[in-house]
């Protein structure tokens, strides 16, 4: 009994001295987000003081990958940066009820491709059990890109499609994040993290509009060009791998 206690006591002071050794000052970690993803939805009702009522429903998927490079200023404490490539949809719906009864609505999908780069930083709480170590990380990022939108939308008189490209895009996010490094090599570990992240874009749509009349079948074409800005929260999940290299 006593033996296999001295043994149990052994292996944690050897796990514990190379997990110390192998986040000494100095220590690069090297690796990559195999895949960040995020979800939101939001729905928001209109009572307008005539009668009308107006109902918009935003649900907006995020996905992105990159490497990540760091540096260990303390044994607990790294400090590195981000290069990104994300990938990000929204879907919008809208329908309005009006004083009359007659219903219109729409429904917008947009599609961009953003490459973002920035800071994070790192902080490696005790060892937990097993080859886990547990942290805490914050991070931000700032980017541009392009994309395309589509949509379609009806009133009681028209039926109307609209395409147009997503131009002049400036984005940036900030987050954190609780998560947990497995080691299953010495020097090789897994991500696994769940965190919160804001994030805002502004852009520039050219965007066409193309009516046609339920009744004569005629089609009017409309420029529809605007600025965007779009605030958006969320809550990410994370999976990546690093390699700890002593400097």
């Amino acid at each position: 009994m006593k033996k296999n206690c001295f043994l149990l006591i052994f292996a944690s002071m050897l796990f514990g001295f190379h997990a110390s050794a192998q986040f000494a000052k100095g220590t690069l970690m090297l690796g990559t987000t195999i895949g960040s993803t995020g979800y939101s939805s939001a729905s928001s009702d209109y009572g307008y003081d005539l009668g009308t009522l107006k109902n918009t429903g935003t649900n907006t998927f995020t996905f992105s990958v990159g490497p990540q490079v760091g540096v260990f200023l303390s044994p607990h404490v790294v400090l590195g940066a981000t290069p990104a490539f994300s990938i990000n949809t929204s879907h919008v719906n809208s329908t309005t009820i009006n004083t009359n009864n007659t219903t219109s609505g729409s429904t917008t999908n947009t599609t961009t491709l953003t490459v973002t780069l920035g800071p994070f930083m790192r902080y490696y709480l005790n060892p937990g059990p097993g080859n886990n170590w547990f942290y805490f990380q914050v991070n931000g990022a700032a980017g541009t890109g392009s994309g395309t939108s589509s949509g379609t939308s009806y009133t009681t008189t028209t039926n109307s499609n609209s395409d147009g490209k997503v131009g002049n895009i400036f984005t940036w996010n900030a987050g954190a994040s609780l998560g947990l490094t497995h080691f299953f090599y010495r020097r090789i570990g897994m991500d696994v993290a769940l965190g919160y992240s804001y994030s805002h874009v502004h852009n520039y749509d050219t965007n066409n509009s193309y009516a046609t009349n339920k009744t004569s079948g005629n089609t009017v074409v409309t420029p529809n060009n605007y600025s965007l800005n779009t605030a958006t929260n969320g809550v990410t999940l994370a999976v990546g791998f690093h390699w700890f290299l002593r400097g």
